[in-house]
């Protein structure tokens, strides 16, 4: 389960490596929504492993990367971004992956990983995280 999801995970490492601007550490959910709003350039770094397991208090695996996201939608109650990843797994079956981000006032952000077979679209895989603003998931820009 752990190599799937670090499989496509993985590719976040780097996609933001760049990333010069402020990270969210003194900034608040407000200060998100307002980058998402003034169409800010947003960059996201992910530590699983400071998340927890949804439902759980089992850490996340030990994947970390980063990713530019390009579409946010700000409601009433959170901030939602996502983001697609085609990859071909180590069998070498094609599989896309969708990982979606809700970020909450309270600080909170869940992630929820799923993985599907790219010829059937049926989920072979599904994982869900709670992490932290800041710690865990940590919004750039």
């Amino acid at each position: 389960m752990l190599t799937k999801l670090g499989v496509a995970l993985a590719v976040l490492v780097g996609v933001g490596a760049n990333c010069k601007a402020a990270p969210a550490e003194n900034q608040s959910y407000a200060d998100f929504a307002k980058a998402a709003l003034d169409g800010k350039d947003i960059r996201v770094t992910l530590d699983l492993a400071n998340c927890t397991v949804e439902g759980t208090d089992k850490p996340g695996p030990p994947i970390r990367g980063s990713a530019r996201f390009d579409a946010f939608m700000v409601l009433e109650d959170h901030i939602s971004f996502s983001m697609t990843h085609f990859t071909v797994r180590d069998d070498n079956s094609p599989v896309t992956e969708f990982v979606s981000f809700k970020a909450r006032p309270n600080g909170k952000i869940e992630v929820h990983s799923r993985f599907l077979n790219a010829a059937t679209f049926s989920v072979f895989h599904d994982a869900a995280f709670e992490c932290e603003f800041g710690k865990g998931v940590t919004p750039h820009w």
